[in-house]
């Protein structure tokens, strides 16, 4: 199969061919026209000067033309003759020899009809090119002139011309193709080094490569710079699943030993109860009371990736109108049981009488996540505090602690699934704050943070008013 450059030299010399077949039938047929029109003029011209020098008849019955010497006007490749309607040859030019010129019935006939007319004839394998003036007196036609014309030298002009169109054509043609591959191979080298880079990527899977262009900005600039963005976006979504992957397997792992240990809390509950047949009721209560706390843990955790699995599948939240002033009120009343530090509930009257468009069972888990992250990482003599907030047209609601703040490099990955930020804050299994940020989005809304090591963090979530 050819190659590209190899078509495009082909296009062009093809097209080129066309333009000089064109160029060289335009010039053979205007030369012919102009010699046509020249040989035309000619013979126009000398049958007039001829045509001059006839003396006509003196007296009222002479019935003839007294003719002139007609060798008088003929030259080279030029030759008269003067023939009568009978056909009988009056006068001719010496330069024809025996010959004479063609004159047949037809001749005669259109002779007969007093218009001069041109024909092209073939005498003795000789073209011949003849002006036919009829000859009249007082009226009437009594013979023609005739003159003649080779039209050989017009066609040994028109025959060199034929030749060297040919021979330019090829020559021209010849030379462009040459050029026209070189030229193509030169400009069609960045698309061969983009190749190249493209190959190399296949074969050594090094996506930070790049297509080292420097030439204009034309369409191979623009391809090759499309070509670099195309591989910057392939090594940025190469990078993020490599970071998913790791992120999915740590994930595993946490799963697999968050649901181990209260597996095994249980476990080894139950064993204790079987032994403890006759054991007192209040440390029976204590052990059930452990299997529960470890279940409900364990419920927590599986709802969670419930969430994340409908997050994923693209699942659509249903809203209705939503109190939120209530549904806070509610959390706030809840909220004191998630952990021991002291919690502070700040103008939540703010919030009085606020709509918005929303699941208020996700918007409670949303508030949930933020005050059990809160209680989880303040200490007991700390404090978690529930703020309302009002901008125009939004609602805000903020949980801020005292706990031990979140690292600078951390935080814009917080909200990532399955990341846990380092320093104090690494216990769960990384979901929750994830949770929440794609409830916020599903609810139009945004979720903010703030936080500074060794002071605390504060968590905002915005809301469309309805």
């Amino acid at each position: 199969m050819l190659s590209l450059r190899s078509r495009l030299t082909l296009y062009y010399t093809c097209v080129l061919a066309l333009i000089l077949f064109l160029f060289g039938l335009v010039l053979y047929g205007g030369l012919n026209h102009y010699l046509a029109r020249q040989t035309d003029a000619v013979l126009v011209g000398k049958a007039q000067e001829v045509v001059k020098s006839f003396r006509g008849p003196r007296g009222p019955f002479r019935r003839w033309i007294v003719l002139p010497n007609v060798n008088v006007f003929s030259s080279p490749g030029l030759y008269l003759q003067v023939v009568d309607l009978q056909g009988v040859v009056l006068a001719k030019s010496q330069n024809l020899g025996l010959q004479f010129l063609p004159c047949d019935e037809e001749t005669l006939g259109l002779a007969a009809k007093g218009d001069p007319f041109f024909q092209t004839v073939d005498a003795d394998g000789e073209k011949l090119r003849m002006y036919n003036f009829p000859l009249q007196i007082q009226g009437e036609p009594v013979g023609v002139l005739q003159v003649g014309s080779s039209l050989q030298p017009q066609a040994a002009i028109l025959s060199r011309l034929a030749r060297f169109l040919f021979f330019a054509s090829v020559f021209a043609v010849g030379f462009a193709s040459a050029g026209g591959f070189f030229l193509a191979r030169l400009a069609l080298a960045p698309v061969d080094h983009l190749t190249e880079v493209a190959a190399a990527i296949s074969r050594t899977r090094d996506l930070e490569q790049r297509v080292d262009y420097k030439g204009p900005p034309d369409e191979i600039g623009r391809l090759a710079a499309t070509f670099n963005k195309m591989l910057e976006r392939i090594a940025k979504a190469h990078r993020s699943l490599e970071e998913a992957y790791v992120a999915q397997r740590r994930f595993v792992a946490d799963v697999s030993h968050e649901l181990r240990t209260p597996l095994t809390t249980i476990r080894g509950n139950l064993e204790l109860l079987q032994r403890l047949d006759d054991g007192g009721a209040q440390e029976k209560r204590e052990i059930l009371a452990d299997v529960v706390g470890e279940v409900e843990r364990m419920v927590r955790l599986v709802q969670n990736l419930l969430t994340l699995a409908r997050a994923e599948a693209g699942r659509q939240i249903e809203k209705e109108r939503v109190d939120l002033g209530a549904l806070v009120q509610e959390v706030a009343r809840q909220a004191p049981l998630l952990g021991e530090a002291h919690f502070l509930a700040e103008k939540l009257d703010l919030l009085q009488g606020a709509q918005v468009l929303g699941n208020a069972d996700y918007l409670k888990q949303l508030l949930l996540i933020l005050l059990d992250n809160a209680f989880k990482y303040t200490p007991a003599a700390g404090v978690v505090a529930l703020s309302g907030l009002r901008d125009e047209g939004w609602w805000g609601i903020q949980v801020r602690d005292t706990g031990p703040g979140i690292p600078a490099d951390d935080l814009p990955h917080i909200f990532d699934r399955f990341y846990r930020a380092g320093g104090l804050r690494r216990s769960g299994a990384g979901l929750g704050l994830a949770i929440a940020s794609w409830i916020a989005k599903e609810h139009g809304g945004r979720l903010e943070v703030a936080s500074e090591v060794g002071k605390g963090s504060a968590f905002t979530f915005w809301i469309p008013a309805a």
